[in-house]
């Protein structure tokens, strides 16, 4: 049985712990490590363009937030264990934030087989497998905390949009089953799921009639802003939620709750 946590821990303050962020560099990732990091986290931005990385970690050193960048492709499983180790040497991974992912729009009948690879390596293997490499360090050290991006089309399917869709509900069961299968052991698994948010990912895919009708869904009747998120992985990593695991948080401007 793990002990519990004394009611001093209950806070926000993530001062001294090490955050890796997959997909820092742009992005969902971006605005979540930012976030991490104003709360004190040391961060670690990680994505397969360097350059991007670095100037993302310059654009937060502006504001006094400081991050190491470490290039990698998540879906190369043999980079994804070398970053894992290559992390841990530099600090204990406390948090790991998996916001890699990738999406694309067309009929069911039209998708490839290398649509359903490319969509599924990226949103759900890639997440896999980075939970167990950089699992196994929380594991052995009786801490750690995971949060996975997951998606309304978690919970929702969208027209267009079935590979993404069975990615997604992927991610909140992998969610579930490592938080039931690590809690004894002191490892936290949770997931967020966005809801409509512009990003580099849809921006320009998602189509006006789209958009005008994922507006008028959404209760808020506006797009979420990145840094919005911030807030919900701040939390899932923080000794405030010592005793939340296996969540999937909807930041959607209630959009799920709206039902029909």
């Amino acid at each position: 049985m793990t002990a519990a946590p004394p009611p001093e821990a209950m806070s926000f303050d993530l001062k001294g712990r090490h955050a890796v962020v997959i997909g820092g560099g742009t992005g969902i990732g971006k605005a979540i490590a930012e976030g991490l990091g104003q709360a004190g986290a040391r961060l670690t931005l990680v994505g397969r363009r360097r350059e991007v990385l670095e100037a993302t970690a310059v654009e937060f050193s502006k504001t006094g937030i400081a991050a190491s960048v470490d290039a990698a492709d998540a879906t190369d499983l043999a980079q994804l264990k070398s970053l894992a180790a290559r992390c841990d040497r530099t600090a204990p991974v406390d948090i790991l934030v998996n916001a890699q992912g990738i999406m694309t729009l067309k009929p069911a009948e039209e998708f490839t087989e290398d649509d359903f690879d490319r969509v599924i390596t990226t949103n759900v293997k890639s997440v896999f497998f980075a939970c167990q490499e950089f699992g196994k360090g929380m594991l052995s050290r009786g801490r750690g905390s995971i949060i996975s991006i997951a998606s309304l089309a978690s919970f929702r399917g969208f027209p267009r949009n079935a590979i993404y869709c069975i990615s997604k509900h992927g991610v909140v069961a992998l969610t579930e089953t490592l938080a039931a299968e690590w809690a004894a052991r002191g490892v936290r698994v949770n997931a967020i799921a966005p809801g409509f948010f512009m990003t580099d990912l849809n921006k320009d895919t998602m189509r006006n009639d789209r958009k005008a009708n994922a507006l008028a869904r959404t209760p808020m009747h506006r797009f979420g802003q990145t840094g919005e998120l911030a807030g919900a992985a701040v939390y899932l990593a923080s000794p405030a939620a010592s005793y939340v695991s296996g969540a999937t948080i909807p930041v959607d401007g209630a959009f799920l709750a709206a039902g029909m």
